[in-house]
């Protein structure tokens, strides 16, 4: 599993920690409405931003991230917005027996499955989904769209800035292995740092998934463009929404 803790303490600042809490929440509200959620697992929660959200729309959630420094400040984070919320420190494909038809949903996004970094661990990962849904469930996942990125030769993702750090996200892309990269740049008083924080990962397409999927023993797949499932993945869409049912 890709090991993201060298970003963590960069990570609500790059991604724009309060705005994703009031843009995002629209979209999760959705989906909650639209599915009957009552109980969530939020699988690669990060720092929290959309177990936080989920909480505060009233659905039960539990955030899941494999870096305990993420975890931490996930729940420092849940704590200064006044919600109680249970985070875990496992990996996907190794969550509890106990959890076995625990959720209703599970969220996977922010691109976030992306780093499991081998079909192996995504295959697994898909059937620990499947387990802890309840028959009925969904599980509904963020990607990037890799084959535009790299057909296009697009090695930029995002360029970001806040107060005095500036966040550049952008891709390797090798025959055999994938890389996600974030350089950081840090101005202080005339004088600037940076280092660069790398990591493999999978990059997961539609075939991929829908291999993982049916391995992992889902009924149906889907692909949409965006979060509010109104329009069909096209190959020119940067994002790419996949919703799996049991």
């Amino acid at each position: 599993m890709a090991d993201f803790a060298g970003i963590a303490a960069y990570y609500d600042r790059m991604t724009g920690y309060d705005n994703r809490l009031i843009n995002d929440f629209g979209a999760i509200k959705f989906l909650v409405e639209k599915f009957s959620i009552s109980s969530a697992l939020d699988a690669g929660c990060g720092t929290g931003v959309h177990s936080i959200i989920l909480s505060k729309i009233g659905v039960d959630v539990v955030g899941l991230d494999a870096s305990a420094e993420m975890i931490e400040l996930a729940r420092v984070n849940a704590l200064k917005e006044g919600v109680e919320i249970a985070f875990e420190n496992e990996f996907f494909e190794s969550m509890p027996n106990a959890w076995t038809e625990k959720f209703d949903a599970v969220f996977c996004l922010a691109n976030s499955l992306v780093g499991v970094e081998t079909a192996e661990r995504l295959a697994l990962a898909m059937k620990s989904f499947q387990r802890i849904l309840r028959p009925g469930g969904v599980a509904i996942i963020q990607l990037l769209n890799f084959i535009l990125f790299r057909h296009e030769n697009r090695r930029i993702i995002k360029v970001s800035s806040h107060e005095n750090f500036t966040f550049v996200r952008f891709f390797d892309f090798d025959e055999k292995v994938t890389r996600l990269n974030v350089l950081v740049i840090e101005h202080d008083m005339g004088t600037v740092r940076h280092q660069i924080i790398s990591q493999p990962i999978l990059p997961v397409n539609m075939e991929v998934i829908q291999l993982a999927a049916q391995i992992g023993g889902f009924r149906g797949v889907e692909y949409y463009s965006d979060l509010t499932l109104s329009e069909p993945f096209t190959d020119r869409d940067e994002n790419m929404i996949v919703l799996l049912t049991c």
